[in-house]
């Protein structure tokens, strides 16, 4: 028996790759859905006639299975001062038409040598689409192998150095200053013996 060839494996791996954040610089537009879905069907009845169906009908759910745990994880927006929880990839209809491109391109991969070029293009052309505005999207933190990021990150860690320190600081300049005060009478004297004109005779 010859081992059985899983073939979205290779394209969830390549998938994976991606940055979500570059992924949602380009907004596709909502595709025709009776466009879609005969499409979708040839590639179905072709998965079929190769005895390739259960792939074919199992790719979507494995090609949405990892975006969506890669935008769970993306959710999570950890800065160094907390979590950036007003920080928004996209729009949810934009992420949708997205899992559904990716879904049609994982279709694509079971059934690339048993439809016309024209099919395999077109359930793969959105995917395409938006993997090729790879490396566009703005970086949200300074990249600490650049001089710049190196720069940032000494600059807020000597901020944050000091909103720790600084109070100390003050607080010990003001305990100091407040004992100096106390040590000299109101002429600058000092109380705590005798007065500096005074002599040690009296």
């Amino acid at each position: 028996m010859t081992a059985r060839v899983d073939r979205v494996a290779p394209f969830l791996e390549r998938l994976s790759h991606l940055n979500l954040d570059d992924l949602a610089m380009l907004a596709l537009p909502e595709p025709d859905a009776s466009a879609r879905t005969e499409l979708l069907q040839r590639a179905l009845d072709a998965a079929e006639s190769a005895g390739r169906r259960t792939e074919a009908r199992e790719a979507p759910a494995r090609a949405r299975d990892a975006i969506v745990r890669a935008f769970s994880f993306r959710s999570y927006d950890a800065t160094w001062l907390g979590l950036n929880w007003g920080r928004s990839m996209s729009r949810p209809t934009d992420r949708a038409r997205l899992i559904a491109a990716i879904e049609d391109a994982a279709v694509a991969e079971v059934v690339a040598d048993l439809l016309p070029p024209d099919d395999v293009g077109a359930l793969r052309e959105p995917l395409e689409l938006v993997a090729s505005m790879a490396g566009t999207a703005p970086l949200p933190y300074p990249r600490l192998d650049s001089p710049a990021g190196v720069g940032v990150v000494g600059v807020a860690w000597f901020v944050g150095a000091l909103s720790l320190v600084g109070p100390a600081v003050i607080a010990t300049l003001a305990g100091i200053a407040s004992l100096r005060r106390r040590r000299q009478g109101p002429t600058g004297n000092r109380v705590d013996g005798l007065d500096n004109d005074q002599s040690v005779d009296d």
